[in-house]
């Protein structure tokens, strides 16, 4: 008897033809589409084909798209997950691929998965591997995007007068106090940082201010974060001209600096 696989391949290419036509015969307009079940067998063994939405031939992996053209990283984009995947099913998923420091799943302003994640490998061999081995591979019936994580670049320099309030921009909406206090555990007379929140939403709005004792302590602080970035994001520095404190966190009052304004 005509295998399943094949008989399912057969009914496709007949349907498709009914529905595309205005005849109720199918008509085959070229040799790819041949409604029959011999062409579907060839089909089948041209395509490896193995039934719907089938992606494993023989207990091979099919053949993958080459991933974008990246800075090779030990950080791991994974897309087009379920958004019932958590950071833990992720850890689970591909800890046979390197040690694995730290997973996340990107979450918009409601908390809520926004269909993709990262993995923070302890090298960036593991990440390698990780790609290669899972890039458009079958996951909760979801076919995988991995590729390494884009790095975004910041080479702008401060462009206001220094003062003793550090503008620091362009920060990840999901970082902690935590996070913070790692940025800042090396950086010296430090009064007060104070993250930005909208108050309508209560999200943190991307940026926030560092206070310091006097001005060469903001310059040297800025030179120590240059370059830095967090969760995947570069930094962007700059001087506050006016005291921050002032209706801090109303989602109007104390604004970024106005080069930087159109960037939130």
């Amino acid at each position: 008897s005509t295998p399943l696989a094949i008989r399912q391949q057969a009914s496709v290419i007949l349907a498709f033809k009914r529905f595309n036509s205005s005849s109720n015969e199918p008509v085959a307009t070229d040799a790819s589409e041949q409604p029959s079940v011999s062409s579907a067998v060839a089909a089948a063994a041209e395509t490896g084909a193995t039934g719907f939405g089938a992606d494993i031939v023989d207990g091979t992996r099919p053949n993958s798209r080459p991933p974008l053209d990246l800075q090779p990283t030990n950080a791991v984009y994974v897309g087009n997950l379920l958004f019932e995947v958590t950071p833990q099913d992720l850890e689970r998923e591909f800890a046979a691929y390197g040690d694995i420091v730290s997973t996340r799943i990107a979450q918009d302003a409601r908390g809520l998965s926004k269909g993709f994640g990262y993995i923070e490998f302890k090298d960036v061999e593991s990440a390698r591997n990780a790609i290669e081995q899972r890039n458009q591979t079958i996951f909760e019936g979801r076919r995988l995007i991995v590729n390494y994580m884009a790095k975004t670049r910041n080479t702008v320099k401060p462009k206001n007068p220094p003062s003793k309030t550090l503008f620091i921009g362009n920060l990840a909406f999901e970082m902690t106090d935590a996070d913070l206090n790692k940025l800042f555990r090396d950086i010296a007379n430090v009064i007060d940082v104070r993250v930005a929140i909208d108050r309508r939403t209560g999200q943190p709005r991307g940026f926030a201010h560092a206070d310091f004792t006097d001005v060469e302590s903001a310059v040297k602080a800025a030179e120590m974060l240059e370059g830095k970035e967090v969760y995947n994001r570069a930094l962007r520095l700059d001087y506050s001209l006016s005291p921050s404190r002032q209706n801090f966190g109303s989602g109007r009052g104390d604004r970024a600096p106005r080069e930087d304004r159109s960037s939130f």
